[in-house]
């Protein structure tokens, strides 16, 4: 198995204990997985600041450290792509906070009435912010990253005005829900519940006769992957990984996952392909990381208080799947398995059954 070398690592000037959350790379970008070259990274972690930190030494940039940025943080997201210069933040205090990286200046603030944020999207091209709230009477002991316990993965048109019509499909993960999105550039969806369980969905079809594929369903996949526990669905351009670690021996694992020709949602991932940063943040669990490609270097964040760059060695560079960017075709496919549809916009009555999840 291929392995990269610890390149840096900083603790950032963080307080002992913090756990790091988020990282991100604030570079411009020209679509989700089309970085221009890293510029600067982002950081949020549990002192409730918010670090932009210089990639090539990992330290704080000058006047880089923003305390207390909200009550108890959760989120960190980038807020716009073709200037890159903002970023967003979110807590448990109901604030959703817009940062200028050149001023270290809040540039903007919206407040949710409902509070306890836990959950962020930015689309500043379409003026379009997505927060996911917390149920407060489950109390500040309740996990401040992961939402949706119930295992739903809810799918929204946004386009629609009334929150009876924007509600799309419902996906039953059966599951509290650690991590959940599209399989971009396709629109196959992935979810990772918080006891590692993984499965893959298909997006519902507009059309009446389409009949969806079966779910891909792996289970907890602790075993088969040799970890102890799922960080996130990562990607390094074009090509997603599975990023796993294992805190006992201090490592984490990205494995690639491919699409198979033998069908729809049939993804396979191959341990033997898998690249291994070995004493990743010691007996700690990672929480975040990024791939810079232009640099092939990949940055992680966990739960020790330190940020890590990790190269890759000439042998262990990291696969580009050109499959990967080709766009889904799993529409030509037809399986057994029927799903309710949504209705033609002249129906007189809405099928509500078609909410019911899977």
């Amino acid at each position: 198995m291929p392995s990269a070398s610890p390149a840096a690592s900083t603790n950032a000037g963080l307080p002992p204990n913090s756990y790091i959350y988020n990282i991100i790379s604030t570079a411009p970008r020209q679509d989700p997985l089309t970085y221009s070259k890293l510029d600067q990274l982002a950081i949020i972690s549990s002192d409730d600041s918010l670090r932009f930190l210089d990639p090539a030494n990992l330290s704080p940039l000058p006047n880089g450290v923003i305390k207390k940025v909200n009550e108890k943080v959760t989120c960190l997201e980038r807020a716009n792509d073709a200037p890159s210069n903002v970023v967003a933040t979110a807590g448990r205090d109901g604030y959703i906070r817009f940062w200028d990286k050149r001023s270290r200046q809040k540039a903007l603030e919206i407040e949710s009435p409902h509070k306890l944020i836990s959950a962020l999207v930015c689309d500043a091209e379409k003026n379009f912010v997505a927060a996911g709230i917390e149920n407060p009477d489950d109390g500040p002991g309740i996990s401040p990253v992961y939402v949706c316990t119930d295992g739903l993965v809810n799918i929204f048109d946004t386009s629609q005005a009334e929150e009876e019509d924007a509600l799309y499909q419902v996906i039953n993960h059966r599951s509290a829900i650690a991590h959940a999105g599209f399989m971009y550039p396709g629109t196959d969806i992935y979810a990772l519940g918080t006891d590692e369980t993984m499965s893959f969905y298909a997006l519902q079809s507009q059309k009446e006769e389409e009949q969806e594929p079966v779910p891909k369903a792996f289970g907890d996949v602790r075993e088969v992957l040799g970890c102890e526990y799922i960080v996130d669905m990562h990607w390094v351009g074009p090509q997603p990984f599975i990023a796993a670690g294992k805190h006992s021996e201090n490592r984490l694992d990205l494995i690639p996952i491919t699409p198979s020709p033998a069908g729809p949602l049939h993804y396979t991932y191959d341990l033997a392909k898998s690249i291994r940063l070995t004493a990743s943040h010691g007996d700690e669990i990672v929480r975040d990381l990024f791939t810079d490609v232009h640099s092939q270097t990949t940055y992680t964040c966990g739960e020790d208080s330190h940020v890590r760059a990790w190269n890759l060695s000439e042998h262990a560079t990291m696969p580009m799947d050109d499959s990967a960017t080709e766009p889904n075709n799993h529409r030509k496919h037809k399986t057994n398995q029927k799903t309710k549809k949504k209705e033609k916009p002249n129906a007189h009555h809405k099928d509500k059954t078609r909410f019911n999840p899977y």
